[in-house]
């Protein structure tokens, strides 16, 4: 693998090879949706196949860049170069929309049943979600704990869930171009062998049964009860129809539909 170049987007700087003969790759994951666990094996694979992972917006989130600030910016464009994983995407980077490289690449999206991942949102954003240091995303994430703190499960789900919405029909273009494999997350967090060796797969990578059994020894972590602070609290799907009344889940259901069809997922109680 070539020696990684500095390159500079909305003032931060991201170690990007620069390898025209060789392939771009692209993992997205909407939060909590076992994004952070599928970025952090989808970094171990790619290592194993000599490939530079790039954390495009856990690096932006570090340094206190909000979504809003690089979410529309065709600059974007500048760090993509071949021989690069880019990842750690949790809203659609939709400035990239129509960009060459993009469309030529092989993709991944993980989706989770948006009524889980908003009752996993609101544990996330009260108690564990990491903080940063710096920046404008500094302030925004400290209001954002304030407020789920102060509200219930039932009262933080449903005022998130238009803006959840929002953000999985930002990814509506991205599935439907080619290269893009989705994944569930009820079947690729529950089966991580079976995801990590579709993948490679999916990006012709290789790994082997060794390679797959030490990325499996720290991320196959299934809590045997759940722990409302800490950030594996519980991982096992269903976890809406155990925090919410029926009632609430109702209005869910009319918020997120089209959505839930759209995705595969029923919306019933």
């Amino acid at each position: 693998m070539p020696e990684p170049v500095k390159m500079s987007f909305a003032g931060v700087e991201f170690d990007i090879v620069q390898d025209e003969a060789a392939p771009a790759y692209f993992v997205f994951g909407v939060r909590k949706s076992g994004s952070s666990i599928m970025n952090s094996m989808v970094t171990s694979l790619a290592r194993f196949n000599q490939v530079n992972y790039v954390d495009v917006a856990g690096q932006l989130f570090g340094k206190g860049v909000t979504v809003a600030g690089w979410q529309n910016d065709a600059g974007m464009a500048t760090l993509l170069q071949g021989g690069n994983l880019f990842g750690g995407f949790r809203n659609a980077p939709l400035g990239l929309v129509g960009h060459p490289l993009l469309a030529a690449s092989k993709k991944i999206l993980l989706v989770r049943d948006p009524r889980d991942a908003l009752v996993s949102e609101y544990f996330s954003s009260a108690y564990s979600h990491s903080i940063p240091e710096e920046g404008e995303g500094r302030q925004q994430m400290l209001e954002n704990r304030a407020r789920a703190l102060k509200a219930s499960v039932a009262t933080y789900v449903l005022r998130q869930a238009k803006s959840f919405r929002g953000t999985l029909m930002e990814y509506r273009e991205f599935i439907g171009m080619p290269g893009m494999r989705l994944y569930h997350y009820e079947d690729a967090i529950m089966n991580k062998r079976w995801f990590l060796e579709d993948i490679c797969e999916h990006f012709g990578w290789t790994v082997t049964d060794q390679q797959l059994d030490q990325i499996l020894g720290w991320a196959d972590v299934l809590p045997d009860e759940e722990r409302p602070d800490k950030f594996v609290r519980k991982v096992t799907p269903g976890d809406h129809r155990d925090k919410l009344e029926a009632e609430v889940i109702l209005q869910l259901n009319d918020i997120l539909a089209p959505m839930l069809d759209e995705l595969g997922y029923s919306p019933t109680t």
